[in-house]
């Protein structure tokens, strides 16, 4: 068996309920093949480019054991699944294989009930102000006035 990583991305207008019964069934299938070592939500963000239409997507990633047959299997569920509208699975290098999480599989990758249940939009980077290709220092008398090369 071999260790996988699959990245998902939901579409952001389903609830909730949608895309917990979605992870379970695809928990279920990861399970039968091998062992779920991890799952972790990234939640909500800005995807880079538009897919079918969303400039936004709910990130989720599972880590797991496998044979390559039901990897096939899994990628042809992920397919079909019209919730997840991007997804790639990957071979983890031996050195780079997470330790098992039974908390996070229990969860399937759900934060704690003490936090937040709500999913935090991530806000976008402040510009910071750049001159000659290096950004300029936040106390203005700190910094040196650029010098004319030419």
């Amino acid at each position: 068996m071999r260790t996988y990583e699959a990245v998902m991305v939901f579409d952001p207008a389903l609830e909730v309920e949608q895309i917990e019964a979605d992870l379970r069934k695809l928990n279920d299938l990861m399970a039968a093949g091998g062992a779920v070592r991890k799952w972790e939500r990234w939640g909500k963000r800005r995807l880079t480019f538009e897919i079918k239409g969303r400039q936004y997507g709910y990130y989720v990633v599972a880590v797991f054991d496998g044979a390559p047959a039901s990897i096939a299997a899994l990628d042809r569920t992920m397919r079909i699944y019209s919730s997840v509208i991007r997804h790639l699975i990957s071979v983890l290098e031996p050195g780079h294989v997470p330790e098992p999480d039974a908390e996070s599989v229990r969860t399937l990758g759900a934060a704690p009930e003490s936090a937040p249940a709500a999913v935090a939009e991530i806000s976008p980077v402040e510009a910071k102000p750049v001159e000659n290709g290096a950004p300029v220092a936040p106390d203005s008398e700190a910094a040196e006035e650029p010098k004319n090369i030419g």
